[in-house]
């Protein structure tokens, strides 16, 4: 009885440190201006323990935002309009106390105070354009595929290991999907 009373605990535990950290598409809006689709996506990132303490010490983190449109009823060999990775890097300056956020597309860099000020900043996609309509076949169906995480091949060599290993590394949204209006 005890064994299983344990083991119903640490189980608890588990789950709910598990569901306090982890990264969440909280709100996607994609719509039609000027022949385009244009995406605003709010993702909401929370860190483990590990990788907070990881980010504290220098450890930069890049996280990536994959997007994919598809045909929902398509070929297997058929390609997809649109398959477009997106990478964005936070790092903790400690003798500026400041954490930066830099967008690896552009290069723009933004300085903030707090750590949930930057973690809230890099969830934000304003505006963004996806696809033409006419890159589009008419008639046909179409969805948005989002998924977010953390890239752990960016991580220093010798962290790699530990975050392939290790469970608090593995952050990601999972692959979240929406259909393209007409």
């Amino acid at each position: 009885m005890r064994y299983r009373l344990c083991s119903l605990l640490l189980l608890l535990i588990w789950v709910e440190s598990a569901s306090a950290a982890s990264f969440l598409v909280k709100d996607v809006a994609i719509s039609l201006h000027d022949e385009s689709y244009r995406l605003n996506a709010r993702i909401d990132y929370r860190l483990t323990e590990e990788v907070q303490e990881a980010l504290s010490n220098g450890v930069p983190l890049t996280l990536r935002v994959q997007l994919v449109v598809a045909k929902i009823w398509r070929s297997f060999w058929e390609p997809n309009p649109l398959s477009s990775t997106l990478r964005f890097q936070i790092r903790y300056h400690a003798l500026t106390e400041l954490y930066s956020v830099v967008d690896m597309q552009t290069g723009e860099e933004q300085n903030f105070v707090t750590q949930d000020a930057a973690l809230y900043a890099l969830g934000e996609i304003g505006d963004m354009s996806l696809i033409s309509r006419s890159s589009l076949i008419p008639g046909e169906a179409y969805q948005l595929r989002l998924r977010a995480d953390l890239e752990i091949e960016s991580l220093p060599l010798p962290l790699q290991p530990l975050a392939y290993l290790g469970r608090g590394w593995r952050l990601t949204t999972g692959w979240t999907q929406w259909p393209l209006q007409p």
